[in-house]
């Protein structure tokens, strides 16, 4: 039980990040338990997280939920999504801004205020620092090159669904915006904990270089008309020679047509 409720702290730890934020967290939930009176907010911004945070903790509630989830715990951390972490230490700065200005005045409270906000920004992480985010685009919130891509090759309303093989790079968002597109692979595919194997995936993911007419062979029998290959790796073979279309290079990801997979399909169910 011991080593069950150790490896949830380093679960936590992990999800805590940088830790500072979580510090805000702890020092807020402490304060409304001692001075928030209204019960609805206390089940609210005190019970519930309180709870959440000793079942997390406790090794029986862990072993429930992994048997539960099939005997994999990788996704215990997300009970700690149930917290409303940043709701909890908003309020919690409101409610020690509107005490203060209860006794020594308005600007106390706007002092507050304002130490508060600075103490969240500095806690915090910028996240386009990060290599997994980036600023919106449009609407869906998915690269544009992505949505560019799918609508070069999407099929017109009517039309039967179509299979494609995207770079490991864009599998993730290419179903976000348009399930018409069938992919050879995705998302199993890219997560090394899964242990998942594509013939068609251990080509394109070469680190320097595609055989084209190796793709080619595997992705003809999967009758897959539709293909996008990297802008960061060597090609070998003559697209041209091989019998594919460049239907349009778009930020450097060269997609093409491939009429003889679309022949055999065509052969293969009429």
């Amino acid at each position: 039980m011991y080593g069950i409720f150790m490896e949830s702290v380093v679960i936590f730890k992990n999800y805590a990040g940088s830790r500072y934020i979580m510090v805000l967290f702890l020092l807020a939930l402490v304060y409304l338990l001692i001075m928030e009176k209204d019960k609805r907010k206390r089940a609210l911004f005190v019970y519930m997280p309180l709870s959440l945070l000793l079942l997390f903790f406790f090794p029986l509630f862990r072993k429930v939920f992994v048997r539960l989830m099939s005997g994999s715990g990788d996704t215990y951390y997300r009970v700690l999504w149930l917290i409303p972490t940043g709701v909890i230490i908003a309020y919690g700065s409101m409610k020690v801004a509107g005490s203060l200005e209860e006794k020594l005045g308005v600007w106390a409270r706007r002092g507050a205020t304002a130490v508060m906000a600075i103490a969240i920004m500095i806690c915090g992480k910028y996240v386009y620092a990060s290599p997994y985010m980036s600023p919106a685009e449009n609407l869906y919130h998915i690269p544009q090159k992505v949505i560019d891509i799918c609508d070069l090759m999407a099929p017109k309303e009517g039309e039967e669904r179509i299979w494609a093989v995207f770079p490991t790079d864009l599998v993730y968002f290419v179903r976000q915006y348009d399930t018409d597109i069938q992919l050879l692979y995705g998302r199993e595919m890219v997560e090394p904990k899964w242990s998942y194997y594509d013939p068609v995936h251990e080509v394109m993911n070469h680190p320097t270089v595609i055989k084209l007419e190796a793709l080619l062979e595997l992705t003809r029998e999967k009758h897959c008309t539709y293909l996008v290959l990297p802008h960061n790796k060597k090609i070998s073979g003559n697209p041209n020679e091989l019998g594919l279309e460049l239907l349009d290079t778009i930020e450097g990801y060269p997609v093409y047509y491939d009429p003889v997979a679309a022949k055999k399909m065509e052969k293969a169910f009429g």
